[in-house]
C-alpha cells in the first residue's frame, strides 16, 4: 500500500499516485523527511496474481451441519439416552469383567458370540434386497445397496468358528449375492492378548471372507476407509456398517459415539449408508449430514446382554414384524 505523507494533498494528486506501481517521492515538499527511504521492490505480476487466487477462493466447508448426527432432534435424544444406559451397564471396564461366561471361550457375553445372535439383520437385509422398504423420498432403498460393502466392526474373528455373525450373512443365499461382507478386528498393542487380526493371520487358516483391521477408536473418517480401500475403489454402491454388541455401541462413551458417528457421515459422504448400531437401524441417504432413524432391531434378542434367547427362536417361521419395529415417517414395509 502507499503512504501519503500530508493531510493537504489534493484528492487528485492521490489517486495519480495511487495508480502509479512504485512508491513514489513525497507528495508535499515542505514536509519531506531529510532522509529517503529505501524503495519497496516491487512484487513480480506472478506472485501478485497467484495471491489474488488465492484470496478469491472460498473456504471450504465440512458437509456436516451441526455436531448432532441424527436429523430429529427427539430420536436423537431417546438414541443417546440408550447410549449411556448401555454403556454404564455393560460397557465400562468393571462392569465387563461380571458377564464373562466359560460357554463363550471366557469372552464378554455383550461382544458377538453364537450364530444367529443377530440373525434379526438377516431378516432386515433380505427384506431389503426383496424390494419390499420404501422411502416416500428416497424410493427402493434395496436398489441403493445392491452391489454394496458390508463391514462388520468387531467380529470376534477368534471366537468360535471364527466371525459367527458374519458367517450367518455370508451363508445367506439372500443377501451375499448383493454385498461385499467383510469383517474386521482390532490390533491393540497394549496387550498381546488382543492383537487379534495378527493372531489370525499368524494362524494361516483364512476365514471365507476378508478380515480388515480397525482401530479400537473409530473417530475419524479414514478409520473407516483406509480399511476398505481396496473395496471402495470398485464401486459407489452404499455402505452397510454393523456394530452390535461389539465395541462402539457398548464401550465408547457418548460422546466417543457422536464423533464416531459423525465420521461415519464425513467418510461416506458421497454415498448412501446404513448402519446397524446396537439395536437401532440408521440410514444417511447420498450427501445428507445425517443419519435418519428407520427402525430398531428385538433389542430382546440381538442386544441382550443376560440370555442366550437367540438360541430358543425358530428363524425358519420368525416373520419381518417380529425381529423389526419399522419407523414408518421414514420408511414402508410393502
Amino acid at each position: 500500500m502507499y503512504c501519503i505523507a500530508c493531510r493537504s494533498v489534493q484528492s487528485k494528486e492521490v489517486q495519480q499516485n495511487y495508480k502509479s506501481p512504485r512508491r513514489g517521492p513525497t507528495l508535499n515538499a515542505q514536509a519531506a523527511p531529510a532522509e529517503k527511504s529505501a524503495p519497496i521492490p516491487a512484487r513480480p505480476p506472478e506472485k501478485i496474481s497467484a495471491e489474488k487466487s488465492v484470496a478469491a477462493e472460498p473456504a471450504k466447508v465440512l458437509p456436516v451441519a451441526s455436531t448432532r448426527p441424527i436429523q430429529n432432534p427427539y430420536e436423537f435424544r431417546d438414541f443417546m439416552r440408550n447410549v449411556e444406559e448401555e454403556h454404564k451397564k455393560f460397557g465400562t471396564a468393571e462392569r465387563a469383567k461380571r458377564y464373562k461366561k466359560r460357554k463363550y471361550g471366557n469372552s464378554v457375553v455383550e461382544q458377538r458370540s453364537g450364530r444367529k445372535r443377530l440373525y434379526d439383520h438377516n431378516i432386515f437385509l433380505r427384506t431389503l434386497f426383496e424390494g419390499r422398504l420404501a422411502s416416500p423420498q428416497y424410493g427402493d432403498l434395496g436398489e441403493l445397496f445392491k452391489d454394496g460393502i458390508f463391514l462388520d466392526i468387531g467380529s470376534a474373528i477368534l471366537y468360535g468358528e471364527g466371525a459367527d455373525t458374519v458367517r450367518d450373512l455370508h451363508e445367506d443365499k439372500k443377501i451375499n449375492p448383493h454385498l461385499t461382507i467383510i469383517a474386521s478386528d482390532v490390533n491393540d498393542p497394549a496387550q498381546k492378548k488382543t492383537m487379534y487380526v495378527d493372531i489370525y493371520r499368524a494362524k494361516g487358516k483364512a476365514l471365507p471372507f476378508p478380515v480388515v483391521e480397525v482401530p479400537l477408536l473409530i473417530e475419524k473418517p479414514s478409520h473407516f476407509t483406509s480399511p476398505l480401500k481396496l473395496f471402495l475403489k470398485n464401486s459407489d454402491a452404499g455402505i452397510i456398517l454393523r456394530s452390535a454388541n461389539a465395541g462402539p455401541d457398548l464401550y465408547y462413551t457418548p460422546k466417543q459415539v457422536q464423533k464416531h458417528l459423525r465420521a461415519a457421515v464425513l467418510a461416506f459422504y458421497e454415498r448412501d449408508l446404513i448402519y446397524f448400531f446396537n439395536k437401532y437401524i440408521l440410514f444417511k441417504p447420498k450427501k445428507r449430514p445425517d443419519f435418519l432413524i428407520i427402525g430398531e432391531i428385538d433389542d430382546s434378542v440381538g442386544t441382550n446382554h443376560r440370555e442366550t434367547t437367540w438360541e430358543e427362536i425358530d428363524w425358519k417361521t420368525r416373520t419381518f414384524d417380529e425381529a423389526v419395529k419399522l419407523n414408518t415417517q421414514h420408511v414402508a414395509y410393502e
